[in-house]
């Protein structure tokens, strides 16, 4: 967290202003046998402890990101807000059942002058600590402050509530200090509530950017021709934004490259809190609207009905019929009288299934990497190494690098960056990372997605 020492500083601030509050209420209210008083004493002595808390959250949510926790420790913040609106619950439950017990045994509170002194007192504390650590929140970006600013700002209401009823007690209604406590309960109940559901649209990574704001940044960007899959998840002060761009498919992509980094520069300009873009750059296709998208996805799907793995597929009409390019991978193992009979088993049904199609072009390539069951292996480091040696046998790739393991419900999840020529067209490089994603889901039958980002060979800039 880049702002430690200052939030640090407003905590320990207000946790000094909040303890003398405290310590006025609470020890009138037991000297006065006042059930309202202590109930807003123990709810501003709470405000302290979450002080204590906020502490230990900041210190914890500082740390930078390490390979358990590749985006960093920004949610201790949250948990421990969560934290914050469990001792919210228990002040409730403390303070009804003290009500109960009030109401079955009676007594009279002994009202006096430093019964509203303290209130008074407890008051302009509260009053000067809300606004001061709310508008430090907004300006650090905490989420802790500006949930504990609210927290006070509840007392203020609370202690007036209390004010006033001091009075009715004093006229000769004493069952009204009960009832002022039980209001205080649900009161601190209802804030308990208000910091669970902001807390937890973080935590379920509910949508951090509005989509339209995002939409309108990309589209300004010189050589993004569409965009989709916009997604945004975090903290105000720790947004992580990914999404999908497309270029001409005939862009270098070392320019292809360039483009993405001004999409990811303007982003990070543009909407404060944005710590974190990854973009995945595809070319624009041309066959949107024409019948040879359908065409080659029902290419596809004839190759995955007969088991055989294809790519690099591309169409040609001539004279109102289609001709298609294609490239079959085949075991290393076949002969080359097995390997053509196989393609002319592809090629037969393509024909027989899509009429439109009179001219199949078949390139037959053995798999480079045999079948390696890397989703046994028991260490991820071993598992990197496995998917470093398979996608380096995929064709004109030069490097694999930073590749990332995640683990979810028995499933991994891969990432990992690979250098590419880059004069390679954009739709070439694309075509390479759907090699590599497709291989590796081959090989390793746990993995549930991979995430390829391509960049070209001797680059430095960040991958896009």
């Amino acid at each position: 967290m880049e702002n430690f020492s200052a939030v640090r500083f407003v905590l320990i601030y207000t946790m000094f202003l909040n303890l003398v509050a405290t310590t006025a209420k609470i020890a009138v209210g037991y000297a006065t046998g006042s059930l309202s008083i202590i109930a807003d004493g123990f709810d501003s002595l709470f405000d302290s402890v979450s002080n204590v808390m906020g502490l230990i959250a900041i210190y914890l949510a500082r740390r930078p990101p390490d390979a358990d926790h590749p985006y960093g420790h920004r949610r201790y913040e949250i948990l421990m807000t969560l934290a914050v609106s469990v001792l919210l619950f228990f002040t409730c439950f403390q303070i009804l059942t003290s009500a109960y017990q009030r109401l079955l045994h009676r007594i009279v509170p002994e009202i006096n002058v430093w019964s509203f002194a303290a209130l008074l007192i407890s008051v302009a504390v509260h009053l000067y600590v809300t606004f001061y650590e709310e508008r430090r929140g907004k300006q650090l970006r905490s989420e802790f402050l500006i949930a504990d600013a609210l927290h006070t700002r509840a007392d203020i209401f609370v202690s007036l509530s209390v004010l006033g009823g001091l009075i009715l007690v004093r006229i000769g209604y004493p069952i009204i200090d009960t009832l002022l406590a039980v209001a205080i309960a649900v009161m601190i109940a209802k804030l308990g509530l208000d910091i669970i559901r902001s807390s937890t649209r973080i935590l379920t990574d509910a949508i951090a950017v509005d989509v339209d704001q995002v939409a309108q940044i990309v589209q300004q960007v010189p050589g993004v021709e569409s965009y989709h899959h916009i997604r945004s998840r975090g903290q105000e002060d720790d947004i992580h934004l990914d999404l999908h761009i497309r270029v001409a498919p005939n862009m270098p992509l070392a320019q292809a490259h360039e483009v993405a980094h001004q999409v990811q520069r303007k982003l990070q300009q543009t909407i404060p809190g944005v710590r974190d873009v990854i973009i995945h750059v595809e070319p624009q296709s041309r066959l949107s609207s024409s019948p040879a998208r359908d065409l080659l996805a029902s290419v596809n799907e004839v190759a995955n009905r007969l088991g055989v793995v294809i790519h690099h597929l591309s169409a040609h009409e001539v004279n109102g019929h289609y001709s298609v390019d294609l490239h079959l991978e085949v075991s290393d193992e076949l002969t080359l009288g097995q390997a053509h009979a196989q393609a002319s088993l592809l090629e037969e049904r393509i024909k027989t299934q899509i009429p439109e199609i009179s001219e199949i072009s078949t390139h037959i390539e053995p798999m480079s990497v045999a079948r390696t069951g890397c989703d046994q292996l028991p260490e991820d480091s071993l598992i990197a190494q496995q998917v470093r040696e398979i996608v380096q046998g995929v064709p004109q790739v030069r490097d694999c690098h930073g590749v990332t393991v995640y683990r979810a419900e028995g499933k991994l999840f891969l990432s990992l960056h690979c250098t590419l020529d880059e004069s390679l067209p954009i739709a070439q490089a694309h075509d390479i990372a759907t090699t590599i994603e497709e291989r590796l889901k081959r090989e390793c039958s746990d993995v549930e997605s991979v995430s390829v980002h391509v960049e070209p060979h001797e680059t430095e800039t960040p991958s896009i």
